[in-house]
């Protein structure tokens, strides 16, 4: 079944495709191919219809579906979203300008005064305004604004590419020449796309947390800290037994109390669910989180989007692990080892922090330890008094500490230069890729 709705979009984009060809090349009046103002026009549609199916597909990609997200992993998934947002912007700026060149040709009007009465037709205004908010969003989203905005702010110039998108379904309805052509495939073709985008977004991106949460009614329970900046967060629910959730995953976390509301964050699983009780630790590393530390009572309702993620003991293809992890990145870590220590699958963790106060789960990974198949390197790099491993944990250290990697897979998770050097490393020491897995959050 997954594989038949991964099939519907690229199916249904290509009948739009060709429909575009059949209708401009039999339109009612002659081939738009058959001279340069014919040509013009057909282009300018064929732009509009690029950025709108661009527009579909990067909406699909961050659905959340659960058809979808499975076979790729939401971090992928976000990753293509954030490529394929480079493309819609090119399709964005050339479709206005062919449209408005044909009809100028047409009517003899200088470009500038047929782009003003171009604005006052139906519908094309609030176009016009929508296409200005997707471009700010884009533009926002490129790494050297990205790394100057706060998540808040770049998620709001996000809701307002939503609302951008809703402001042209009426230009592409009223104004849409391959709409409105007397051929009416390619307005079904259209209609459906438009439509499965649509119903996709509006269950797994709304409704199905708001399902859960009818059917758990999630509320925090205790908040622990672990240490002087991580607080784990426990949360209970009716008929947890049932809430399925791998160890290595992740959720969205609304937590309906004032100040959050507005701003869902994800975090791991920090321990297989179990007991009737879920989970999560938070590192104190921003305004939200600092707040989050701060503010949050037990009792607190939370709409949970999730569980979400592919970073599982199921991508295993040796009977070995290690696992890697630089701070706070223990989280998903320390749940994977529970579940592979359940049934004596040989595992090494090598854990990276500044200094024994950092140390997440010790007491904990201790207790894992005494199962005989789980064994906890802990390296430090500011403690100058620890006795134990000191420095980075790069390839060479790996190779010191566990000699047969390259028969283990290998599961990462910590800042993203550690990860991306880790993973050039490992492939270098022999431990193939598909045995090297991570998993990072950039919704």
């Amino acid at each position: 079944m997954k594989k038949i709705f991964l099939a519907v979009f690229p199916a249904g984009a290509a009948a739009a495709l060709y429909f575009w060809y059949f209708d401009n090349s039999t339109a009612p009046f002659g081939s738009f191919f058959a001279d340069r103002v014919g040509l013009i026009m057909a282009f300018g549609r064929l732009a509009g219809i690029t950025a709108a199916l661009g527009v579909m597909g990067q909406l699909l990609l961050i659905s959340r579906a659960k058809w979808l997200e499975p076979l790729f992993g939401l971090d992928r998934l976000t990753r293509y979203h954030h490529l394929a947002g480079l493309i819609i912007p090119l399709a964005l700026l050339v479709h206005p300008p062919l449209v408005v060149w044909h009809h100028a040709l047409q009517t003899g009007n200088t470009f500038f005064a047929q782009y003003l009465a171009v604005l006052r037709w139906d519908d094309v205004l609030p176009a016009a305004a929508g296409e200005l908010l997707i471009l700010v969003a884009v533009l926002l989203s490129l790494p050297f604004a990205r790394r100057r905005l706060s998540y808040e702010a770049w998620h709001t110039a996000h809701l307002g590419a939503y609302l951008g998108l809703a402001f042209s379904i009426g230009h592409q309805l009223e104004l849409g020449g391959d709409l409105s052509a007397e051929l009416p495939y390619f307005a079904w073709a259209w209609y459906a796309l438009l439509s499965f985008t649509a119903a996709n977004v509006l269950w797994y991106r709304a409704l199905r947390p708001l399902w859960l949460y009818k059917k758990h009614r999630f509320i925090v329970d205790r908040t622990v800290m672990e240490t002087a900046d991580v607080m784990s967060v426990y949360i209970k629910g009716e008929g947890l037994a049932n809430f399925s959730a791998e160890p290595g995953q992740f959720a969205l976390l609304r937590f309906w109390a004032p100040g959050f509301k507005l701003q869902a964050h994800p975090f791991s699983f920090s321990k297989a669910p179990a007991g009737g009780e879920l989970r999560f630790s938070v590192k104190k590393s921003g305004d939200f989180t600092a707040r989050l530390h701060a503010e949050l009572k037990a009792g607190t309702p939370v709409i949970m989007d999730g569980p979400h993620g592919v970073f599982t003991a199921k991508k295993m293809r040796a009977g070995k692990a290690l696992f890697v992890a630089g701070g706070i990145g223990i989280t998903p870590l320390r749940a994977i080892a529970e579940k592979l220590c359940a049934v004596k699958v040989d595992s090494v963790l090598v854990f990276s922090n500044r200094a024994r106060k950092d140390i997440v789960f010790g007491t904990e990974l201790a207790e894992l330890e005494k199962s005989g198949a789980f064994r906890a390197v802990h390296v430090l790099t500011e403690d100058k008094d620890w006795a134990g491993e000191k420095g980075r944990v790069d390839a060479a250290a790996l190779k010191r500490l566990v000699p047969d990697l390259a028969d283990r897979d290998a599961f990462l998770c910590g800042p993203p230069p550690m990860m991306a050097a880790l993973r050039a490393g490992l492939k270098g020491l022999g431990v193939p890729g598909d045995r090297i897995h991570y998993e990072q959050f950039s919704l």
